[in-house]
């Protein structure tokens, strides 16, 4: 089981998945096509994992001891200790999960911060010799007689560019796209450019983990608890009614 976040609508096996929600995906083929489609990318934030692993763990080991309290015969003459110890596991798994429903929060904060730092961060430095290059590239390609071979030649400099060369034809991108204008060829070799200067900047998927830690919060990671306790809600009021109505 593994949690995945939507980028795009998607409908399998008559289940619908919304664009922008995180859904637990078992099975490891739905997994594999959801990710080579592009449909969908697994959700990775270790530090929330481990939290839901310790929900998990919680309530596991709470219904274990349940068990043995319930099923004891050291307390066959002391119901009152069954069901006194009974009630304390009970405000202990309630103070527990309570912690680490705060605990998730905490961590949703901090990872959020980081990721926005990160972003700041990776804001790239640009190149005023590249620029100055980009520049004048521009000027010969607005009345080149060979539009697509001189692109071409553009194509090949670029690929051999740092980063803050790259970066500054990124953010300078309009302008080629304006010297290219209509010209499909041209225009091949122009997507072509800005999918390796785009290699450059990570913006695109530290926007992603944001959006998916958003995502995140909508879901309360103390869910099966709550399930628990109203699926025993839910038996306890069992006796007091029969089929077709209440007693």
């Amino acid at each position: 089981m593994a949690k995945f976040y939507f980028t795009s609508e998607h409908i399998e096996g008559g289940n619908s998945y919304s664009r922008g929600a995180i859904y637990d995906i078992s099975k490891p083929e739905l997994q594999e096509s959801l990710i080579s489609a592009g449909k969908a990318v697994k959700v990775d934030f270790p530090k929330l994992d481990t939290v839901s692993a310790t929900v998990d763990s919680l309530i596991n080991r709470y219904k274990a001891t349940k068990q043995h309290l319930e099923t004891s015969p050291r307390y066959a003459d002391m119901e009152s200790e069954r069901a006194y110890q009974l009630e304390q596991i009970e405000e202990q798994l309630k103070a527990d999960i309570a912690k680490a429903g705060e605990d998730y929060k905490l961590e949703l904060t901090v990872l959020e911060k980081e990721l926005a730092q990160e972003a700041v961060k990776s804001t790239l430095k640009t190149d005023e010799q590249a620029l100055q290059f980009l520049d004048n590239t521009v000027a010969q390609l607005s009345y080149s007689d060979d539009l697509l071979g001189d692109l071409q030649l553009l194509q090949i400099k670029i690929n051999g560019m740092n980063a803050e060369g790259k970066a500054t034809v990124l953010s300078n991108f309009g302008k080629l796209a304006q010297a290219v204008g209509d010209n499909k060829e041209a225009g091949a070799v122009l997507k072509g450019i800005l999918q390796t200067v785009k290699k450059v900047d990570n913006t695109a998927q530290i926007d992603l983990k944001l959006r998916q830690l958003q995502a995140l919060k909508t879901q309360d990671v103390t869910a099966p608890y709550h399930r628990m306790q109203l699926l025993k809600e839910n038996r306890s009021k069992m006796p007091n009614t029969i089929e077709g109505g209440v007693l």
